[in-house]
């Protein structure tokens, strides 16, 4: 951070300048008190320093569940809320990287998260080969892209990874210009989603103020409401908390943010009632650990690449994998039935369900002319005409690949389906079905193609979580 003191031209005589010397080099570039008694308060970790962080959230209150794909009727009721706990812990040495954007390379020692209560139990943790990764933070926004050089992150990975508290967004949490001890500021927007994890922000009345200053160490509290939504579904949020900046090693050490949200439910995410505390600690001036020496950066190339920002789904018993791009989000996964929602400029734009056929025996599959009458059989009066069929290609292990394309209606919308059958070596059959609105075809393209395309069968199936 730069806290230079600034005390105007100072005295014209060596001796004035020597000491202003001498102040600067006790303060360094943390800054000092102005005239007025107000500071500069700016972080100024240099490139290629590490410091260390550690990133906790602690939340309980009720999850509003969405209803099950199945249960989607017109009549049907909403699930009652249930009760969920939730701890998430991340801790990482970063390692902060030149050049004009704000990019790092960071060392995971520990990923992990839990969520208990009345919902399914689920702990999660970052696999250790991906443990280095290249975080880039979106400066329009300040949200934060992450991604391993090792290999791709599934969703729940990159929700521990990418998310709250982040370091790179937390210097905009520190005032633009000079700052007087109990005179608030506005919190700019571009800190808001490492606080909130809102990707849209509607109003914000949140605010910092200067508690204290004792010897270089400054108390600042934060106080506010935040108005935004995530994947579209809209929530308020009242913060309340405190953190601590260290003028000499010009850095935000330690935030406590007291955090209180509704969140309606939206198409892609469910609703929540939840308190919840987030915990930062930081810690500067470190050695670099070989991970992040010289050596290792320079063999490493920092860009995140296409390729590096495709998340990894693997299927909840193992048996299949597949890869997507990040605008598709997982809406349910079972060991009967995954659906994917692609969500892109504010909207879900379609739907992708993953469910296992009938096994068919080994190196055997469906009759594709009876695939493409139980698909019209199942559309009724939706169906409008097949598009087209035929084998795909992709992964070699990705066994049998079948597409059938129809075009229909229901109501006055016009829709697409894209349908698949696909069969593992020794029989085991999965049937995948996009869904989308005949207007977003073009736009869309062949993005079914390319994931389908990925889709690799795992014999044993891969190791997951509960």
């Amino acid at each position: 951070m730069d806290l230079s003191r600034r005390v105007g031209a100072g005295p014209r005589r060596a001796g004035g300048r020597l000491l202003a010397a001498f102040l600067g080099a006790v303060v360094g570039s943390s800054g000092a008190v102005a005239d007025d008694g107000a500071m500069r308060l700016e972080e100024t970790v240099a490139p290629d320093a590490v410091t260390a962080a550690r990133i906790e959230l602690k939340a309980s209150g009720l999850y509003r569940p969405s209803l099950p794909p199945d249960a989607m009727t017109p009549d049907a009721k909403m699930p009652k809320p249930l009760d969920v706990d939730i701890q998430t812990r991340i801790v990482y040495r970063e390692r902060l990287l030149k050049g004009p954007r704000r990019r790092a390379v960071r060392l995971v020692k520990q990923a992990a998260s839990a969520i208990n209560g009345e919902i399914r139990p689920t702990a999660r943790e970052l696999r250790s080969e991906l443990s280095l990764l290249l975080a880039e933070r979106r400066e329009a926004d300040g949200s934060v892209s992450v991604v391993s050089p090792s290999g791709s992150l599934t969703r729940g990975e990159l929700e521990l990874v990418e998310g709250l508290g982040d370091t790179l967004c937390l210097k905009d949490l520190l005032p633009e210009g000079p700052a007087s001890k109990g005179e608030p500021w506005p919190v700019r927007k571009t800190a808001l989603w490492a606080i909130t994890g809102y990707d849209a922000i509607t109003s914000t009345t949140l605010a910092g103020v200067i508690e204290s200053v004792v010897d270089d160490r400054v108390r600042i509290a934060l106080k506010g409401e935040v108005k935004g939504s995530v994947l579209g579904a809209e929530g308020t949020m009242t913060c309340e908390g405190k953190l601590s900046f260290d003028r000499k090693a010009g850095l935000i050490d330690g935030l406590e943010l007291n955090r209180s949200e509704t969140r309606q439910g939206g198409e892609v995410e469910a609703g929540l009632d939840l308190k919840s505390t987030l915990t930062i600690v930081r810690r500067a001036g470190l050695e670099p650990p070989s991970e992040l020496s010289d050596a290792t950066l320079a063999a490493l190339s920092p860009e995140q690449t296409p390729a590096r920002l495709l998340l990894q789904l693997i299927a909840p018993d193992g048996r299949y994998d597949l890869l997507h791009d990040r605008s598709w989000h997982t809406y349910w996964d079972d060991r009967k039935l995954v659906v994917l929602k692609k969500y892109d400029a504010g909207r879900v734009k379609a739907q992708c369900n993953l469910i296992y056929g009938p096994p068919a025996g080994k190196g055997k599959h469906q009759d594709v002319q009876a695939f493409r009458e139980d698909v019209q059989r199942g559309l009724k009066d939706r169906f409008g005409q097949f598009l087209g069929n035929g084998e795909v290609d992709g992964d070699p292990r990705g066994g049998f690949r079948y597409k059938l394309g129809v075009q229909g209606r229901q109501g006055d919308l016009g829709l697409l389906w894209y349908y698949y059958l696909i069969a593992s070596p020794g029989g085991d059959q999965l049937l995948a079905t996009f869904t989308l609105a005949d207007s977003d075809a073009a736009a869309f393209g062949q993005a079914d193609e390319t994931v389908i395309g990925s889709l690799q069968w795992n014999d044993p199936p891969l190791a997951v979580g509960p």
